[in-house]
């Protein structure tokens, strides 16, 4: 444990290439935004996240060092203000060029229906993420306005941290009790106006499930946080509580 500590102590140390920083205010809008002090100290957590995970490419794809760190930059957001946990059970990254179609199964009406379907993106507890690039960069340059597939498979990585995938990652003590209510009342209106066909400003694909619901406000959260706590300030605040971060401070939009 100590010794893990000392290796990324001296990797957040490391200086950041002038390249990386450049590239990065040039392909993630968050970066771009990022108040200075929190953006070095985002470059520490980079360089920890890319010594400790490992990239593959699939479909033809050939992973890059912009692939990796458009990646990870977007995914060390969510750890931030938090050093001791950099998604320990997540060990390799798989790059789709494009949308790519994965085995379906699920019970419909108490029947398996099995087939396949096409995806952008998928995580599991242990392991594995999967990402399609040109969904990543649409993404990272705000042009999917709040969502962001990276955020999304991320925030799920966080929601498994407890061994459960209820939409609830591990909480500090103030937010044991406040969260529940928060995220279940919001959860169960949002679920309900899907049903009916009404618009949400939160994707209806967060209907599907607590632990959906969940990636896709962290999503908002962190695009589109003026407007997401504008419609839902008791989310925004448990959020913000969470991640120690208030992403409306410096994110116009």
């Amino acid at each position: 444990m100590w010794f893990r500590k000392w290796r990324r102590d001296r990797l957040r140390r490391r200086p950041f290439p002038e390249g990386w920083g450049d590239l990065l205010f040039k392909r993630v809008l968050l970066y771009r935004h990022l108040p200075p002090q929190e953006r070095e100290r985002l470059h520490g957590h980079i360089h920890v996240f890319l010594n400790e995970k490992g990239f593959e490419g699939a479909g033809g794809f050939k992973v890059t060092e912009e692939t990796k760190l458009v990646i990870a930059a977007q995914a060390c957001l969510l750890v931030l203000n938090h050093t001791d946990s950099y998604f320990p059970g997540l060990y390799s990254i798989i790059i789709y060029p494009t949308t790519y179609l994965a085995p379906r199964r699920e019970w419909e009406a108490g029947v398996v229906v099995e087939g396949v379907e096409a995806r952008v993106g998928e995580t599991w507890p242990r392991g594995t993420l999967v990402l399609a690039w040109d969904a990543v960069l649409k993404g990272a340059k705000g042009l999917e306005g709040c969502r962001n597939v990276v955020l999304h498979e991320f925030a799920h990585q966080l929601d498994y941290l407890d061994g459960k995938v209820d939409g609830a990652p591990p909480l500090p003590g103030e937010l044991r009790s406040s969260w529940p209510e928060a995220f279940g009342q919001a959860f169960r209106r949002h679920e309900k106006q899907v049903a009916l066909g009404l618009p949400t400003f939160l994707d209806p694909y967060g209907a599907k499930s607590p632990a959906e619901f969940f990636a896709t406000a962290v999503e908002a959260f962190f695009m589109c946080p003026r407007a997401f706590k504008a419609r839902h300030p008791v989310l925004y605040r448990q959020l913000s509580r969470y991640f120690l971060e208030d992403p409306a401070r410096w994110m116009p939009r």
